[in-house]
């Protein structure tokens, strides 16, 4: 799909709806290679300081991976709370 920063002021006339596809799908690869930037960042840091805590480079992948793990299932825990809570109160404003 052509960038939409290079769409001239006519083919966006001509095209607004592929116009505005082309300025999501832009937006979504943005964001996928800012979360791998970020991602690449975050697995940098706790390397060193997984190392600089006696532990080895070849067992920082694995703790690192541990530890996302572990982040993600708290993080849908809480979602899943949250979600029930919000449940809660809707039917407790019903009745």
């Amino acid at each position: 799909m052509k960038d939409p920063r290079n769409w001239s002021n006519r083919e966006i006339e001509e095209d607004s709806e592929g116009y505005k596809a082309a300025q999501q799908a832009c937006r979504q690869d943005e964001a996928v290679a800012a979360a791998q930037r970020n991602e690449e960042r975050d697995r940098a840091a706790f390397e060193s300081e997984y190392v600089a805590a006696g532990g080895t480079k070849s067992g920082a992948g694995d703790a690192y991976r541990a530890k996302r793990n572990e982040t993600a299932a708290a993080a849908a825990a809480h979602a899943d709370e949250s979600a029930r809570l919000a449940q809660r109160g809707a039917t407790l404003n019903k009745v």
